[in-house]
């Protein structure tokens, strides 16, 4: 087996329930899978920045998938960025702040290349949730009518969570679709849609790395743990659920690691690093 390029997803797969990981473990591994020339990226729904903070001693060692492939980073140069048109920006908004109840919306924001927005209203307690995620995070007057003009920004994904009380299923069907003839959702998990092109997946951004570094399908080994994860996932035969992904994702991967709170993902990359 010869394997050129690691990713792996962040929440519920590299990083524990706490929102971190074991800083000393990975630096070793990275270390070692460099020195054997052996490629390593985050693969992320949320923003590069929040990617940048959280390898902040790493990240000149290491390429960024973020917003589910729509901007891929290496070098800390952009190899894509997958803008989703003005037009549709608008359309996406309508469906989400009109053809809902209020009820049914715990929160949507804008993301784009240079920061993810919110609406100005946003509780301190939502706010202080999406940061985890978008730690570039500002607040906007009146977002349902947001636009990249507007924003001066490339508008890249639009996320919507629901309401924990809904039937998550049921919302997300009718969400798919009203989206505009171009646009896809993908779950990210916590009942959370991330929308954008519906070109956009992180095989796609994994394919930037790919051509860069002349790497082939079976010589990628990756990592995930929801449906955002399966393209990725798919295009390898070096693939690997984590022990706490839902069985649905599991029967479709060809291995199983441990949880994301037991370093699943270190275990498997200290074997691949010796």
């Amino acid at each position: 087996m010869t394997i050129k390029l690691v990713a792996f997803d962040m929440d519920g797969t590299f990083l524990n329930d706490q929102n971190s990981y074991n800083h000393q473990r990975f630096g070793e591994i990275l270390q070692k899978l460099r020195a054997k020339d052996i490629h390593v990226a985050a693969a992320s729904g949320s923003q590069y920045q929040r990617l940048l903070n959280q390898f902040d001693e790493f990240n000149q060692e290491m390429d960024f998938v973020s917003q589910n492939g729509a901007v891929v980073h290496s070098a800390g140069q952009p190899l894509l960025v997958q803008e989703i048109p003005a037009d549709a920006v608008k359309k996406t908004l309508d469906v989400i702040n009109h053809q809902f109840a209020p009820s049914d919306i715990a929160e949507h924001l804008v993301v784009g290349y240079k920061s993810a927005y919110v609406d100005e209203n946003i509780s301190q307690a939502s706010f202080d949730m999406t940061y985890r995620y978008y730690n570039h995070l500002l607040r906007v007057p009146n977002l349902a009518t947001a636009t990249p003009q507007r924003l001066e920004d490339q508008i890249t994904s639009i996320g919507v969570t629901f309401d924990s009380k809904v039937d998550f299923n049921a919302k997300m069907k009718s969400l798919r679709e009203m989206l505009p003839l171009g646009l896809s959702s993908q779950t990210s998990g916590y009942n959370t849609e991330l929308i954008s092109e519906d070109t956009v997946n992180k095989a796609a951004g994994l394919r930037e790395l790919q051509k860069k570094y002349n790497v082939a399908d079976d010589e990628i080994m990756t990592f995930g743990d929801n449906e955002n994860d399966l393209p990725m996932l798919k295009i390898t035969p070096h693939s690997y659920a984590m022990q706490n992904a839902e069985q649905k994702i599991k029967d479709q991967v060809a291995n199983v690691t441990d949880s994301n709170n037991d370093e699943g993902v270190l275990n498997v990359l200290e074997q691949l690093a010796s």
